[in-house]
């Protein structure tokens, strides 16, 4: 069930994983809960993103998960920003979705906000995490991808 969100607060980026990596590479970072954030370029043209829990953590399925542009640029062919979420008060464990985008008009670099709420084993107490990818097309035409962690 997807839900729109709307967001048009400015995110600071907080460490990158290394250089960008080529289409056939996963990005992958650990959020401070211990979430592991995966993505990956397929076929040039779909963005796969992975959000899986690790430990005891849980990802919130009332908040959901959000995937939201960063910038103007017109790359997306599915229904931008919106929101992945469950009747449940919590995801049954990974959540993966994939996105469709138009490489021929990847101007420069575009970013997409990734957000969800990580629910603590102990306590059940759920913060919001957040995440940025960005698109890039390389000097040889194909399409890099960067993951960062983003401060709460």
């Amino acid at each position: 069930m997807k839900r729109l969100l709307s967001r048009g607060a400015a995110l600071a980026a907080v460490a990158a994983l290394a250089p960008p990596v080529s289409a056939d590479d996963i990005g992958s970072i650990i959020t401070p809960s211990g979430v592991s954030v995966q993505t990956h370029v397929e076929s040039g043209d779909r963005l796969v993103i992975a959000v899986v829990p690790t430990m005891d953590v849980r990802l919130n399925g009332r908040l959901g998960i959000g995937l939201t542009p960063l910038d103007d640029q017109m790359i997306w062919l599915d229904e931008m920003p919106s929101v992945l979420m469950v009747e449940g008060d919590h995801f049954d464990g990974a959540v993966l979705q994939t996105l469709t985008f138009d490489p021929a008009h990847l101007n420069g670099s575009s970013s997409l906000g990734i957000t969800f709420g990580a629910c603590l084993p102990v306590s059940g107490v759920c913060i919001l995490e957040e995440a940025k990818v960005t698109l890039a097309r390389s000097t040889e035409g194909d399409v890099n991808l960067t993951l960062a962690g983003i401060a709460p």
